[in-house]
Parts: structure tokens; C-alpha cells; sequence
């Protein structure tokens, strides 16, 4: 693995890279809250046969924030991304995407269908902010094991107590707090989840701010991907979570009008939660081989 920093006047971004460039290249485009190491293992993995780039996000990882919510706002973000691939990648590419990453990979993709030859779309993409509340609004909350949010304002608060809270007072204790909260760990697994942080006035703190995702969570209300199905031309798999068993229906629901109306591919992967690279890194890049062969 390499990592790379470009920092002039136009753009500064962190990108982590795989493989050889003689290779057909993927772009990996992390969720919300993640950095460009959430791939680490697929992309050891997959660095074999493809030339793997994965990048870090405004306001994630090393890449500076916006100064602004509006920037986050998909024209602007789908600007700032295809900058990055341009200095990297002048031919077509395979897109891989994981939660908010999928939402930027679809718009993306309509707006730039001559740059993807193929999407495989780690259980993202298909969440739609206002059906999600519409959701939650009307069911029983009592046979749920968490606290829906069923609306943009509670949403927001939300992530920005959990973002802005996720504080440690050391490394070890960040790490026994992680490592419980996966299906499976691993040493690649911890330096990914050590990149989701950074040391600040004796403290370990989350490096993505509860302003930035309050700019996300923004950015995916005001474009949901629900208008773009129609237009996407480029052939896509998505793969999608079974755990929580509690979001099952609300899931199934999205998944199935993002099939039917999209004619994707849908395939879901047993035993997984969103993060399912993580879960299940070689049946992941099992599929990413497949289907971008």
C-alpha cells in the first residue's frame, strides 16, 4: 500500500493505492464517518490483479473539511471527486462503493457514464432520507432495538452527538471499544479503525466531525438517489446487508424499488451489517472479482 497527498491550491486529499497501474483500476469511495482505509483489506487482497485507489473524503481521514454545509452538496462533491480521479485516472474504471459512498458513486455515474465501466455497491445507494422517516414515523418504535430518526432535524442531532461525543481518554481504550463492536478483527482491521481517529489535547477523537456529517446528511436528503434510477446506465451489483434483523423490512423495501426501477443486480450477503467488508472481506472481494471481470 501507498498513500499519497496532494496539496496545492486547488486540492489537498489523501488517496491510498494498490497494485500495479498496469492493472484495470478501481475507485473506492468510503461512507460517511470512514476513511480510505476502510478497503485496506480488499485492497491487499485484490491488489493482485487491479490497480486499487481509494480516497478520502472532505472532512474524513487526512482530506480537510469544507468550510461549508453547501459543500457538500452533490454537484460540488461529484466535482471535487472526479478532480481526484483525473489526476489518477484518465481511462475508464471499475467504481466501488460503500453506505454515503454509493450515493456519490450513482450520481457520479450519471453524470459521468462514459468514465465506469462496472458499480459494486457495498449496501449503499439505495437509502432514501425521507422514506427512512416516513418509515420510522409510523411504526411501532417499542418493537425496535434502537431509536429511529424520523426526520432531517433529528437525524442531523444525532450524528453530531455521536461524532463530536466518540471521545477516549487513550489508544487502548478506543481499540477495546472497537474491537467489540465488529463481527470479526484483525491487525488490518486495527490500523483501519485506528485511522478513523486522531490524538487532540490528551484525547482520541473522531477525525470526521459532527459538522461534516451534518453537511452529508444534508447533501443525501437534498439529492436522494431515488430521482436518478431511471437515468443509470452504468451496469451495477449491489450487495446488501442482512443485520440488523429490526431494519430488515425498511431495507427490503428500498432494495427492491432500487432493483425493480434501476435493473440492477441485487445480491445479499447473510450474516453481515453495513459494514460488510469488514465482516466479510473474502466473500467481498470474491464478488468484486466476479463482477468486474
Amino acid at each position: 500500500m501507498t498513500q499519497l497527498f496532494i496539496n496545492n491550491e486547488n486540492l489537498k486529499v489523501r488517496v491510498c493505492e494498490w497494485g500495479s497501474k498496469k492493472n484495470p483500476t478501481i475507485i473506492c469511495i468510503h461512507g460517511l464517518g470512514s476513511t480510505n482505509l476502510s478497503f485496506l483489506e480488499l485492497g491487499e487482497l485484490l491488489s493482485d490483479k487491479y490497480h486499487v485507489l481509494s480516497i478520502d473524503l472532505p472532512g474524513h481521514g487526512m482530506t480537510p473539511a469544507f468550510e461549508n454545509d453547501e459543500d457538500y452538496a452533490i454537484p460540488n462533491l461529484i466535482q471535487w471527486v472526479s478532480d481526484v480521479i483525473n489526476l489518477f485516472v484518465k481511462d475508464s474504471f471499475y467504481l466501488m462503493a460503500h453506505s454515503w459512498g454509493g450515493c456519490i458513486a450513482l450520481h457520479f455515474s450519471v453524470q459521468y457514464p462514459e468514465r465506469i465501466q462496472k458499480i459494486l455497491l457495498l449496501d449503499g445507494g439505495y437509502h432514501i432520507k425521507q422514506y427512512q422517516y416516513d418509515y420510522f414515523t409510523k411504526v411501532d418504535k417499542s418493537q425496535l432495538s434502537f431509536k429511529p430518526d424520523c426526520s432531517l432535524d433529528e437525524e442531523i442531532k444525532s450524528y453530531e452527538t455521536d461524532f463530536d461525543g466518540y471521545v477516549f481518554s487513550n489508544w487502548d481504550e478506543f481499540l477495546a471499544e472497537e474491537e467489540n463492536n465488529y463481527l470479526r478483527w484483525s491487525e488490518l482491521l486495527e490500523i483501519s479503525a485506528r485511522d478513523l481517529m486522531k490524538a487532540d489535547n490528551d484525547k482520541i477523537r473522531f477525525c470526521t466531525t459532527g459538522g461534516t456529517a451534518r453537511g452529508a446528511i444534508k447533501s443525501m436528503y437534498d439529492y436522494p438517489t431515488n430521482k436518478l434510477y431511471r437515468k443509470i446506465k452504468t451496469p451495477i451489483l449491489l450487495l446488501v446487508a442482512t443485520l440488523p434483523e429490526s431494519w430488515m423490512e425498511i431495507r427490503n423495501l428500498q432494495v427492491e424499488e432500487f432493483k425493480k426501477i434501476s435493473n440492477s443486480v441485487v445480491k445479499r450477503i447473510p450474516e453481515t451489517t453495513h459494514l460488510m467488508h469488514w465482516d466479510k472481506p473474502l466473500v467481498i472481494e470474491a464478488y468484486a472479482r466476479s463482477w468486474f471481470k
